[in-house]
């Protein structure tokens, strides 16, 4: 069965007639009278008693309109259900964030601009998050780790220089140099951090080793131990919030510097709502990134 077939005898059961119905459809008589033989005809029924005061249906074919009056209500539910998708008056949008402060202005223009969508962020460090973007599990994910194969497609939000973070009481340094670090207890994300991996490269480069390492996962937990004294942690500047507890130290001999990008796969980017998001404007009055780009 068709679903012109079915559609034509929809039509000629509401309407009452072959010529109405061929009106309402746009077609030819002819062309709807053949859909609705052909339906007969395929399963051995007869759908409209006819006559020359027009057509009537048959016991069987009332049975099918109901059937067809159902379908065509879904039909039209489903229609709308995606056009409302379309211009992204419903839906929801999955992100993932290795550091939730950086993404959070373009979700609140993201959510004020389309307040029809729903809106779930997530968080994790850089290797969890491409792995969920992998497994579709989220939308888009912003990290520091730059993919380096052409699946994604990829924004530079920030580039943000990498300070020692230390304890705000009793530090009167501004600087400190990367050998005199290691004199004291190193804090370290999981395996899986950006910032984790710049160290530790730079560190087996240099052939340095800290004092002391303990490993916390989450950037909360990493701010909370520097706070409490347990030692020191190396993170991006623009992940540092107001907290008194804590204060940073420009790295004098590293000048290194972390990157935060909004990246999707480049199969779903043409789907509304992650091209809309991709594509939210900068904040009036914030200028983008200089180097900030979108790569197809």
């Amino acid at each position: 069965m068709r679903h012109a077939q079915l559609k034509a005898f929809h039509a000629v059961a509401i309407h009452g007639g072959f010529s109405r119905a061929a009106e309402h459809l746009s077609l030819t008589q002819p062309a709807v009278s053949d859909h609705v033989r052909k339906l007969e005809e395929s399963y051995g029924v007869q759908l409209f008693n006819r006559g020359t005061s027009g057509v009537v249906l048959t016991a069987m074919g009332r049975s099918l309109l109901a059937i067809a009056e159902r379908l065509f209500e879904a039909e039209t539910e489903a229609r709308d259900l995606l056009s409302r998708a379309r211009t992204l008056e419903e839906g929801q949008l999955t992100i993932g964030a290795d550091a939730a402060v950086h993404i959070l202005p373009r979700v609140a223009r993201f959510r004020a601009a389309f307040p029809g969508i729903a809106v779930r962020l997530v968080t994790g460090n850089s290797a969890d998050l491409l792995a969920r973007l992998e497994a579709f599990a989220i939308d888009v994910a912003i990290v520091a780790d730059r993919p380096s194969d052409d699946r994604f497609v990829l924004r530079r939000l920030r580039e943000d220089r990498l300070v020692a973070v230390v304890p705000g009481q009793g530090e009167k340094a501004v600087r400190i140099t990367l050998d005199a670090l290691m004199n004291r207890p190193m804090i370290l994300r999981e395996e899986g951090s950006a910032t984790r991996r710049l160290l530790t490269d730079e560190l087996r480069r240099r052939g340095l080793k800290p004092a002391g390492i303990i490993e916390i996962e989450g950037r909360e937990a990493v701010r909370e131990a520097v706070a409490e004294g347990l030692g020191v942690a190396i993170m991006s500047e623009g992940e540092l919030s107001t907290d008194s507890r804590l204060r940073s130290l420009a790295i004098s001999d590293w000048p290194a510097v972390m990157s935060e990008w909004l990246i999707c796969l480049k199969s779903r980017a043409g789907l509304h709502v992650i091209r809309s998001f991709l594509d939210m404007p900068e904040a009036s009055g914030q200028a983008a990134p200089a180097k900030a780009r979108l790569r197809r």
